[in-house]
C-alpha cells in the first residue's frame, strides 16, 4: 500500500483541492492509484514477513528514466548553438567569454544530469530482470522432478 500522506506532503501538486490524486497523476504514476500496484511491499502473509515486487511498475520507472535522460539531453542542449553565436559576437569584450565559460558549465552539468538519470533507469531495469530471473528460476525448480534418497 503505498503512503499518499507522505506523497501529499511532499508531491502536492499530485492531488486536487479535495486530497484526491488528479487524473493526469494516476496516469502518470500507477502505482500510488492502484492499492497493491506499489513496486515493493512488505506486508506479512501466512504468520510471516513476505516480500512482494511488482516487476512491472520497476520496468515503467525504467523506461521514464530513459525517456527523461533523452529529455534533458535534447532539452539542455537547445540553446547551445546560440550562446556560441553570442560569445562569438561579443568576441573581445569579458562577456564573451564568459558566455562561453557558463555554456561549458552548463553543458558538463546537463551532461551529468543525463548519466545520473540513465544510470537511474539502468539501476530500476536490472533490479526488475533480476526479480524476475529469480522467480523464473524458484518456478523451475519447483517444476524439477526431485531425486529419490
Amino acid at each position: 500500500m503505498t503512503d499518499l500522506e507522505f506523497e501529499r506532503r511532499m508531491n502536492p501538486w499530485l492531488f486536487d483541492d479535495k486530497g484526491n490524486l488528479t487524473e493526469e497523476a494516476k496516469k502518470q504514476f500507477p502505482d500510488l492509484a492502484g492499492g497493491n500496484a506499489a513496486p515493493v511491499s512488505l506486508n506479512p502473509a501466512g504468520g510471516g514477513a513476505a516480500v512482494t515486487v511488482n516487476t512491472g511498475v520497476l520496468h515503467q520507472a525504467a523506461q521514464n528514466a530513459f525517456a527523461l535522460r533523452d529529455s534533458v539531453k535534447s532539452e539542455c542542449t537547445q540553446p547551445g548553438d546560440h550562446v556560441t553565436a553570442a560569445a562569438g559576437a561579443l568576441k573581445g569584450w569579458s562577456l564573451g567569454g564568459a558566455l562561453t565559460g557558463s555554456w561549458g558549465t552548463w553543458s558538463s552539468q546537463a551532461d551529468s544530469l543525463k548519466g545520473a538519470v540513465g544510470d537511474i533507469g539502468t539501476n530500476l531495469q536490472t533490479t526488475a530482470q533480476t526479480y524476475d530471473k529469480t522467480e523464473s528460476d524458484i518456478h523451475a525448480s519447483f517444476a524439477k522432478p526431485q531425486a529419490q534418497n
